[in-house]
């Protein structure tokens, strides 16, 4: 089979007889040398012809290891195999790059060689359907459809009118081929061919028996896929695949990780930890869906490399389980938790606390309250409250909410800076409040930032408005002798 000179891989559309009431050279009317049969520029003009030889040229190869001596080729065209549903899934629009082809018509049978993702070159799949195998060879809505009669229906995607036309006029000369011994003698369709040299081998096979060539397995790129994002493409060749998957599943995970961070915020993990993992097993399986469209096209696999495939996935798995594992303690650890209160430094202060709640004045069923303050020169209280936050949560962005809500519920805005006594740092704020019987009072609030802790805590004192300025004097006051302590639990 080798011998054969390039004259005998020439296309003869009409060897097995005229497709029409004339001759194709005569119903083009015109004809060039460069010209794929005579009479192809009826069908194809001069820039696809030229890609067509292209096409062929780069399949021929492959296609001559296989063809039988004194096997005519009637015609080559381009084609997309048809992708079932689960491909499209997979891949999305990328599904008809990865399943171009060129099928090759001969007397005998249909050859179907895959190109690349680029349609420049060979890609690595080489099958057959004999007509001795097929019961119906159709074209319809621009699809040749070939129905084995053991085996499925395989269906490819003519683009080109041109091919279309030929096809229509070729189809009934191959319909007296087909099945000619009957079904119990048909073989399964298609038959698979090594595409090193031509040895026909099992759907998918794991080698060659003809010259030993070994492919790349399917099983074991699935488990590559599943114990490392994108491991599976990078062992089948398709290192651009493999790179999207891994940096979509990283993006995955940290869409997770913050989901578990703000779940930790609220308080809800379970919802969020539930939502990531449906994702990330969804991912996961469309990883394994693309590898198992990839996986099924003979690919030489080098020596060696299943080895080395196989100790980075072990590798990569290892670090896969401590990333996921240690989402767990740290969304544990970015759950709110109040590490500190606010007490007096000092044993003899005018300043006497209290921290159950029954003894307090005001805001005892306010869980945020942690304590209330009375000066004993004055007989004046104030309440200290506590608002514990997630590493995402800034103090910048609480003072914005606060300051919104502070707008639609007092009549003014009396004070409004970042004047805190020293060594605090944070805000504060005044406002006046109309009372129910016409008065206003002001509520003012120091907002101190707990850099340590991650924790902001308020001290709030509401007095008529004419004393404002001297309530300020007096939680300054209570403020210099203060210092935050180990969080100490309000009493009921």
């Amino acid at each position: 089979m080798e011998t054969r000179g390039a004259a005998d891989f020439r296309i003869e559309p009409e060897f097995l007889g005229p497709l029409g009431d004339r001759p194709l050279a005569e119903m083009a009317g015109k004809s060039s040398p460069d010209d794929l049969f005579p009479g192809a520029s009826k069908f194809l003009s001069a820039r696809i012809q030229r890609k067509r030889r292209e096409h062929w040229n780069a399949v021929r190869p492959l296609v001559k290891r296989i063809l039988a001596p004194g096997e005519h080729i009637l015609y080559v065209a381009y084609a997309q195999q048809v992708p079932g549903p689960l491909d499209h899934i997979g891949m999305g629009h990328f599904v008809y790059a990865y399943h171009q082809v060129v099928l090759v018509v001969t007397d005998q049978r249909i050859v179907e060689a895959l190109l690349n993702f680029r349609a420049n070159g060979p890609g690595t799949r080489l099958r057959a359907w004999s007509y001795r195998s097929l019961r119906e060879l159709k074209m319809k809505w621009g699809k040749l459809t070939a129905r084995p009669a053991n085996g499925k229906n395989q269906g490819w995607r003519i683009r080109m009118g041109g091919d279309r036309k030929l096809f229509s006029l070729l189809l009934p000369r191959l319909q007296a081929r087909l099945l000619p011994e009957g079904a119990a003698h048909a073989e399964p369709a298609p038959q698979w061919h090594c595409p090193k040299c031509g040895a026909g081998v099992a759907p998918s096979p794991e080698s060659c028996p003809g010259c030993r060539t070994t492919f790349r397995s399917t099983r074991f790129a699935t488990m590559l896929s599943l114990a490392f994002p994108g491991g599976g493409l990078f062992y089948l060749g398709h290192p651009v695949l493999g790179s999207f998957a891994l940096l979509g599943e990283a993006l995955i995970f940290l869409v997770w990780i913050a989901m578990l961070l703000s779940a930790a915020a609220g308080g809800g993990p379970v919802p969020a930890l539930a939502f990531g993992t449906f994702l990330l097993a969804l991912i996961k399986l469309q990883g394994a869906n693309v590898v198992r469209v990839l996986g099924k096209r003979s690919i030489p696999e080098p020596e060696g490399r299943r080895a080395r495939a196989g100790r980075m996935a072990i590798a990569g798995a290892a670090l896969s389980m401590l990333l996921t594992a240690g989402a767990f303690p740290l969304a544990a650890a970015a759950r709110p938790r109040l590490d500190h209160d606010l007490d007096v430094a000092e044993t003899d202060s005018p300043w006497h606390g209290s921290r159950s709640r029954s003894e307090w004045k005001a805001y005892a069923d306010n869980t945020a309250a942690r304590s209330q303050w009375t000066d004993a020169r004055t007989g004046a209280s104030l309440t200290v409250f506590a608002y514990p936050r997630s590493v995402l949560d800034s103090t910048t962005e609480f003072r914005h909410g606060y300051m919104n809500q502070m707008r639609s519920q007092t009549t003014r805005t009396l004070v409004d800076d970042t004047e805190v006594p020293s060594p605090f740092h944070g805000f504060r704020h005044a406002g006046g409040i109309r009372t129910k019987d016409g008065g206003e009072v002001a509520l003012m609030s120091w907002f101190l930032d707990d850099a340590e802790a991650h924790d902001l805590h308020e001290v709030r004192i509401v007095v008529p408005i004419d004393d404002a300025e001297a309530a300020s004097d007096l939680v300054e006051d209570f403020l210099r002798q203060a210092k935050f302590v180990d969080a100490i639990t309000p009493q009921p």
